[in-house]
């Protein structure tokens, strides 16, 4: 997946509402009444096909776990919409015979306005709810707490700050020793976040990746790497994320454990691009 088809199934980018905006503004444009059946067939079929992706699209936004919904979603709507085209090219006429009475001159115009507006209002909805949704606070029993790193945590980052002597690893490690995990429930994932005390020395510089990472294969053999996140000098997060970079489209959650310190490879950024495995 590229980034230009997350954005046009994303109903909250823009690129998905000036589509969106734009295809209901264009079909009120076609007058039902000077078409023939074969042409009229074919426009209520592309209308219906139009609403099923419009609707598979905004039921769970980019939540690939809700895509069984969203496919049954899509064909009900799809479904609807080829049952009762009939009814709406009947709608349909009688509003522009309201227009035309009420003394419009393009009343199709006017109506292809207002479904765009309408359109375009709800994908502003749409953003303001994805918006709502990465601030709101948290639900009292999903507030952050606080608790001793565990054991796998700890060998890993010790791994990373161990593999090489590069300047802060010394201050990294003594903030390790005295970290406290925040979590937010009891289930496994694949980032951790530390909180560690201010009076401890931090590492320099204070905002970094540290540069040694660490490569493994995750379940499905794709090629992951462990990270170290550091802000304001201290320890902020461990982290996973492709090898590839032309695999974080796809990444979701690819391991359900942590690996094996024995499973690690530790490597150094090169100057020509590429990472250079060191020494064991």
């Amino acid at each position: 997946m590229n980034r230009t088809n997350a954005s046009w199934s994303d109903p909250a980018s823009p690129v998905f509402g000036a589509l969106s905006t734009a295809v209901a503004g264009v079909l009120p444009l076609i007058d039902p009444s000077k078409l023939n059946n074969t042409q009229r067939r074919t426009v209520h079929a592309a209308s219906a096909v139009l609403t099923g992706v419009y609707a598979a699209v905004i039921v769970g936004g980019r939540n690939r776990r809700m895509m069984p919904l969203k496919v049954a979603t899509g064909l009900a709507a799809t479904g609807a919409a080829l049952r009762f085209a009939d009814a709406g090219d009947t709608f349909d006429a009688h509003l522009e015979q309201k227009l035309r009475q009420a003394g419009s001159r393009y009343p199709r115009v006017w109506m292809a306005v207002g479904a765009a507006a309408l359109t375009f209002a709800g994908h502003l909805g749409d953003r303001a709810a994805s918006r709502t949704q990465l601030f709101e606070p948290m639900a009292i029993d999903q507030r952050e707490r606080l608790r001793s790193p565990g054991a796998a945590v700890c060998s890993l980052v010790e791994g990373l700050l161990g593999a090489t002597d590069w300047l802060g690893a010394d201050a990294l490690h003594a903030q390790l020793h005295a970290a406290r995990e925040v979590y937010w429930d009891g289930g496994f994932t694949s980032v951790v976040h530390f909180r560690v005390p201010d009076e401890l020395p931090r590492a320099v510089p204070h905002e970094q990746v540290f540069p040694v990472r660490g490569q493994f294969s995750g379940p499905d053999g794709t090629p992951l790497r462990l990270f170290l996140q550091i802000s304001d000098g201290k320890l902020d997060y461990l982290g996973v994320e492709p090898a590839n970079p032309e695999d974080a489209d796809h990444f979701d959650d690819l391991i359900d454990e942590w690996p094996e310190p024995s499973e690690i490879t530790y490597v150094l950024d090169d100057p020509d691009g590429t990472t250079a495995p060191l020494p064991g």
